[in-house]
């Protein structure tokens, strides 16, 4: 069944922001809630006064970010191709400013019905579901596309299809108990190793026509 609505990742799956994590990790080390990760700390801590001291920070970082950002596999174009005859939308876990100059950049802001930054969500379970809803979507006609594991298991929780994008030289098991690949499959979730990859994984599976 064809899709209505596509959302895409941004960070991770259309361009790539070079932040200093090191930093970033050093900054949740010293605020009162204990986490372990940046998605960690912003499940625990969003919304209290260590959440937004540590965004105003790393949204300083991520702008910076904008004006040396990788653009990964031509995705402006593939966007701009697929906005003509779908709804679009965005999540990150990026601030919106910096979203938003990404978009900007990329000569995508017009594609943009949606758009779901770290402010408005703790983690990308709550994103997708926000971005369905702002979509005023039905589930079954949205197809999600983005570079974690976690994005597949967020359109899964929420019952929308998707592709999850494995770049580069990855490890797909986990432990000798746990692989990557086999539970994605188990949820129906195919994996390609690039967004061009992703969206042809798409059309093979009747969700998208390509134009």
């Amino acid at each position: 069944m064809a899709v209505k609505s596509i959302i895409f990742d941004v960070d991770g799956t259309l361009v790539l922001l070079p932040i200093d994590w090191d930093r970033v990790s050093k900054l949740i080390a010293v605020e009162s809630c204990s986490a372990n990760s940046f998605l960690g700390f912003v499940y625990k801590c969003h919304g209290t006064e260590s959440f937004w001291r540590v965004h105003k920070v790393l949204e300083g970082l991520e702008l910076e970010a904008v004006k040396k950002l990788i653009v990964l596999d031509n995705s402006p174009d593939f966007v701009k191709r697929l906005c003509r005859r779908y709804l679009v939308g965005f999540v990150t876990m990026q601030s919106r400013d910096a979203a938003e100059a990404i978009l900007s950049r990329l000569g995508l802001i017009d594609c943009m019905k949606v758009l779901v930054s770290r402010e408005s969500a703790r983690n990308r379970v709550e994103q997708v579901a926000k971005a369905i809803k702002m979509l005023s979507a039905e589930p079954d006609k949205v197809l999600f596309i983005g570079d974690k594991v976690l994005d597949g298991f967020a359109a899964y929780v929420n019952g929308i299809r998707a592709v999850v994008v494995l770049r580069g030289n990855t490890c797909n098991r986990v432990s000798d108990t746990d692989y990557i690949i086999e539970d994605l499959e188990a949820l129906g979730i195919p994996v390609a190793k690039s967004l061009a990859e992703a969206i042809e994984i798409s059309a093979k599976m009747n969700w998208i026509e390509l134009l």
